[in-house]
């Protein structure tokens, strides 16, 4: 029985050791009548922006290749799991969080970072 409990412990704290989930956070405009949409859509920009941590470590020369990549490309993916969070819904303060190990592409693209832009 102590066996099976080590086991089942191991298993779900390595789970969490893997997990590699990023947060950020942002505001939306005042202005705007539907807020949770609005928040939505600007998280998945975000997530966009930053999909190019599924191949490589978060620097700001990377994110910039990728963005310069993104210019005029469609390109498909998709995000198994993502979370927005209300911070402050006066000040329509959010947060998006995403796990990059969790983005499926249509295409490997990591040969454009890797080849210096």
């Amino acid at each position: 029985m102590t066996k099976k409990i080590f086991s089942i412990f191991l298993i779900v704290s390595s789970s969490f050791i893997l997990a590699s989930e990023y947060s950020f956070d942002f505001k939306i405009d005042k202005k705007f009548e539907f807020p949770d949409s609005q928040a939505r859509a600007e998280a998945n920009k975000i997530i966009v922006e930053n999909a190019y941590l599924a191949f490589h470590q978060q620097s700001t020369l990377n994110k910039s290749c990728w963005e310069n990549y993104l210019k005029n490309k469609k390109i498909k993916f998709e995000i198994k799991e993502s979370k927005v969070e209300t911070i402050n819904f006066f000040e329509r303060l959010y947060r998006v969080k995403f796990d990059p190990n969790k983005i499926s592409f249509e295409y490997d693209h990591s040969n454009y970072i890797d080849s210096g832009c």
